[in-house]
């Protein structure tokens, strides 16, 4: 039912580009950033996925796949997120619920966010959240780090093409439509005991340098912010002193603490 309304909101979008004669350009890159979570095996993970990098003019369409471990991860759910409720689904009428879907081709978690509207107000204007990808590690599933990567779906570009389809940004207005290209950071889902928690990881250590200081504050303060700055997996491991999967305002907070003496080095490490 997934892959019908899936199909059927493509076929919509074609029809409508087809029928206004555009012409496309290409454009700049969009980065797509997929979140990186930590779970015990039998337990729940949550990654968000980002878009950043955004043009001000807007897109009006997303196809693209995250592969993973389907061995090891049980996909139960994908939500929505904040930047893709754009008002589009109230004005598409009975297309609204083609508007957003995603199904599981049990390799790949296919997404697809596509409007036939011309009128940019409805399309995605702002980096944020665009999705949340909710499941759980499956019994028995061996410690490690199973990666979530991004790129296109594994299916024909368009119905009866043996061309395989990429992963497809694009804003299509009345005149003209613009192609951008995806840009990934792949994520992860870390399997570990003791609440998923690394037992490798130096806490706080987010530069890797000799010791925590409040230089390791100031780069996971940027990083969460969505600024470019260098920080490695294993760095962004060490960052998550809160140990929920996602670095952010939280573990900043907790490595000034640190820092400052309020809380110990044995603190850093426990939830």
């Amino acid at each position: 039912m997934k892959t019908t309304k899936i199909v059927s909101g493509l076929m919509a979008m074609a029809m409508a580009v087809a029928a206004m004669g555009v012409t496309a350009s290409a454009a700049e890159n969009v980065d797509v950033k997929i979140g990186k979570a930590s779970a015990e095996a039998g337990k729940s993970f949550s990654v968000d996925v980002e878009l950043g990098s955004v043009p001000s003019s807007g897109i009006s369409s997303v196809d693209f796949a995250i592969s993973y471990d389907s061995s090891a991860l049980k996909i139960e759910n994908v939500k929505l997120g904040k930047v893709g409720d754009t008002g589009a689904k109230a004005q598409e009428g009975d297309l609204g619920d083609t508007l957003f879907n995603w199904y599981d081709n049990g390799k790949q978690i296919v997404v697809v966010w596509a409007t036939g509207l011309t009128d940019s107000q409805y399309w995605i204007k702002s980096s944020g959240v665009f999705l949340t990808i909710e499941g759980s590690v499956k019994d028995g599933t061996a410690k490690g780090e199973y990666k979530l990567t991004g790129g296109g779906a594994d299916r024909a570009a368009y119905p009866g093409s043996s061309d395989k389809a990429g992963a497809y940004l694009s804003a299509v207005g009345a005149t003209a439509t613009t192609d951008y290209t995806a840009a990934f950071t792949n994520g992860s889902v870390t399997v570990g005991g003791g609440g998923g928690q690394q037992t490798d990881a130096d806490w706080g250590n987010a530069d890797e340098k000799d010791e925590v200081d409040v230089s390791d504050a100031v780069l996971v303060a940027r990083f969460a912010v969505g600024d470019s700055v260098n920080i490695s997996d294993q760095g962004q491991i060490n960052a998550d002193v809160t140990h929920d999967g996602q670095v952010n305002g939280d573990d900043v907070l907790k490595i000034v603490k640190y820092v400052a003496g309020f809380i110990t080095e044995d603190d850093l490490a426990k939830a």
